[in-house]
């Protein structure tokens, strides 16, 4: 899949707002997704001087990120293709450093693991920064989606076997009673037979008295 980001105006939507749209974005993705489309909500970022958020996607093309955002009801600027130029040959931890960031005389001091600092304007690098940003968020993001997608599969399972175990209830219910009703008409026959037996016993036995009695 491509990587695309998405531009949106946030200068007139509260945070409240602009969270709710992520919901609704994300569970849009879910829905195309399910019906075998390739697209994939990864991460929002804040740009608070502009007043911009830029949404980072995943799709095999820009025309599914467009339908995403129109399901959800979300407004937005352009759509963009990006790329990931990050070195295959690196390593996690050469390519995307921990960095914590700390404020000294209103000056932002970037400190690296390894205890080296490096005093640097975050204002100068907003793209830098921007595109570490979007490409941690799309691995987290990820990450959590896929967790996400496989706790939804589970729970599909679940309300498939609890239907299944219901029909199996109600068939083992149909099954007993049917079962019932077999051994009271067995009773009723038995019953039916021993009186008949009976009758015919006793028959015989009368005309055997009869003859016995009777003038030779």
């Amino acid at each position: 899949m491509a990587l695309y980001v998405v531009e949106r105006d946030l200068s007139n939507t509260p945070a409240e707002q602009f969270r709710l749209d992520q919901r609704e974005v994300a569970s849009a993705c879910i829905r195309l997704k399910t019906q075998g489309k390739l697209v994939r909500y990864i991460s929002s970022v804040l740009v608070p001087a502009d007043g911009r958020a830029l949404d980072l996607f995943g799709a095999s093309s820009s025309e599914l990120i467009e339908e995403a955002n129109a399901s959800a009801g979300v407004l937005y600027t352009r759509i963009v293709e990006i790329l990931d130029l990050t070195p295959s040959f690196l390593s996690h931890g050469t390519s995307r450093p921990r960095r914590s960031l700390r404020r000294a005389g209103g000056v932002t001091t970037t400190t690296l693991d390894d205890g080296e600092g490096t005093e640097d304007n975050m204002a100068s690098k907003p793209s830098s920064e921007l595109t570490r940003w979007l490409l941690d968020g799309q691995r987290l993001f990820s990450l959590c989606l896929e967790a996400l997608e496989s706790s939804e599969r589970l729970q599909s399972e679940n309300v498939m076997l609890r239907e299944e175990l219901a029909r199996l209830r109600h068939r083992v219910d149909v099954l007993q009673a049917e079962r019932s009703d077999m051994v009271a008409a067995f009773n009723d026959l038995a019953g039916h037979v021993t009186q008949v037996v009976d009758h015919i016993l006793q028959k015989s036995e009368e005309s055997g008295e009869e003859g016995s009695s009777a003038p030779r």
